[in-house]
């Protein structure tokens, strides 16, 4: 391995307070091999280290640099604008106390094969230097484009004489931090990082819309998001979180990585005390093309749910659907429904008046015109209507005979995320079958009266014809 020597040529250091003239230590060596010649118009590799109080002690800061020598052999280079190859900064070495060396290597070759040439010790430090971090003339200091505070203490921005209690307090009648990004057409993206890195952080990651980014996420206080100021009008309660939004106001989001886990919950609510009704979720939607309160999803995952209900306490309800308006249900399914358990309905006598006999069932069922049909099922897509030979009544024909048992009904396509936004309606009519239980009953009923009149009229005709057939067999006798 070559020795290379170094002739230290000048040492010299720079300050200018432009913005764009950062502390730098001007340095220039001429460069010979090991035989004393002059190393000229190569790239050579350096190594530039600050070393504390003493050639052999601890390196402050170091750089690297590759520079080229001139046609005289001398490198020249500036300390303080190579790359970092140490934990510190430049800016931050401790020149107040102990006395600091210059320790150069090199490889004649350009690369990291460096070897040691000699160390030179900073009889001083350039005046500058020591100001910028002694904190005895100023509070901020630049460096390049970069600006710090030297005190430990707390800034204020607009506090007056009021001192700060936090590290940064701004105080102010209008916006009181901005930032500003460089991303986009609209010079988006402007972040603000949380803790000690790169998780935690708020972020306008497109024009007009905040991103939120940490692992868990609490909200302890009033919140108002949204693209109006919340006003607080008399009579009406704040909520503790509101969202204001065009597309998705709140997203939940589980990601499962074992297989061991369960119940896991995209949005859990919970309510507890209180002297009026308690909402665990609480859904309602209004003033768009189609409004749904609460839309759940399962997937196409084996025994996914869409939406599942629990009830555990006398008189609990699972799911409970409720609608008060023209042609509307408490309940609406598209495609097949399946139930285990009873299916009643409201059947006593206390919540019913105007009590009647039915009368004339048979007379009407007798019309009933029993059909085998196929449903339309390519040309009705959004009723999901049910595939295969059906067996059922026209409701038209039932509407003539019994009119109580058909409805007017209307099928309301609820666009999809990521569909259309037209809002499609099928109106049609249909028939109540549990309504049937009631006729057919009372049709057997009436059945049963004429077969037992006629049972009796039979015995009296039998009666009659045994007479008959002993006075033939008196007179012939």
């Amino acid at each position: 391995m070559k020795k290379i020597t170094f002739t230290l040529f000048s040492l010299l250091f720079t300050f200018c307070l432009m913005a764009q003239a950062p502390l730098k230590m001007s340095y220039q060596a001429i460069v010979r091999d090991a035989n004393g010649q002059l190393i000229t118009n190569s790239t050579v590799g350096m190594r530039i280290s600050i070393i504390k109080d003493d050639p052999d002690g601890p390196v402050q800061y170091a750089e690297t640099h590759t520079p080229t020598t001139n046609a005289n052999g001398l490198a020249t280079l500036e300390i303080g604008d190579g790359t970092p190859v140490s934990s510190g900064t430049f800016f931050s070495i401790e020149w107040r106390s102990g006395s600091h060396y210059v320790q150069t290597e090199t490889d004649p070759n350009g690369g990291t094969n460096y070897t040691i040439s000699g160390t030179s010790q900073l009889l001083s430090v350039p005046y500058a230097l020591y100001s910028n971090i002694a904190g005895v003339s100023t509070a901020w200091t630049r460096v390049g484009d970069n600006v710090a505070s030297v005190p430990s203490g707390n800034v204020g921005i607009g506090t007056g004489a009021f001192i700060p209690e936090s590290k940064l307090q701004v105080e102010g009648a209008d916006h009181a931090i901005r930032i500003y990004g460089t991303q986009g057409s609209f010079d988006h993206g402007g972040t603000l990082h949380f803790g000690d890195g790169n998780i935690v952080y708020l972020e306008e990651y497109e024009d007009d819309n905040l991103k939120l980014k940490a692992n868990k996420t609490w909200v302890d206080s009033d919140v108002w998001v949204g693209p109006d100021p919340f006003v607080l009008n008399t009579g009406v309660d704040a909520s503790k979180f509101e969202v204001k939004g065009a597309q998705v106001a709140i997203r939940g989001q589980v990601s499962v990585i074992s297989a061991n886990t369960n119940w896991n919950r995209g949005v859990v609510g919970s309510v507890q005390g209180g002297l009026g009704t308690n909402y665990g979720v609480f859904g309602a939607a209004s003033n768009g093309i189609t409004c749904v309160g609460v839309y759940g999803s399962g997937g196409s995952d084996v025994g996914a749910t869409g939406v599942h209900g629990f009830g555990q306490g006398t008189f609990s309800t699972g799911v409970y659907g409720e609608a008060n308006g023209n042609v509307s249900f408490a309940g609406s399914f598209n495609g097949n429904l399946t139930y285990t358990g009873n299916l009643t309905g409201p059947s006593d006598a206390k919540l019913k008046k105007e009590v009647m006999a039915l009368d004339g069932a048979l007379e009407r069922v007798l019309q009933l015109q029993p059909k085998t049909y196929y449903f339309k099922t390519d040309e009705f897509t959004d009723l999901n209507l049910p595939t295969g030979a059906q067996m059922g009544f026209i409701a038209q024909e039932v509407q003539d005979i019994f009119p109580g048992v058909v409805h007017e009904t209307a099928h309301v396509a609820h666009p999809k995320p990521g569909e259309e936004t037209e809002l499609r309606i099928t109106e049609y009519i249909s028939i109540n079958y549990l309504s049937f239980i009631p006729v057919l009953t009372k049709a057997i009923q009436e059945q049963q009266e004429e077969i037992g009149s006629l049972k009796k009229e039979n015995e009296t005709l039998k009666v009659r014809m045994d007479r008959l057939e002993a006075l033939v067999e008196d007179l012939q006798k």
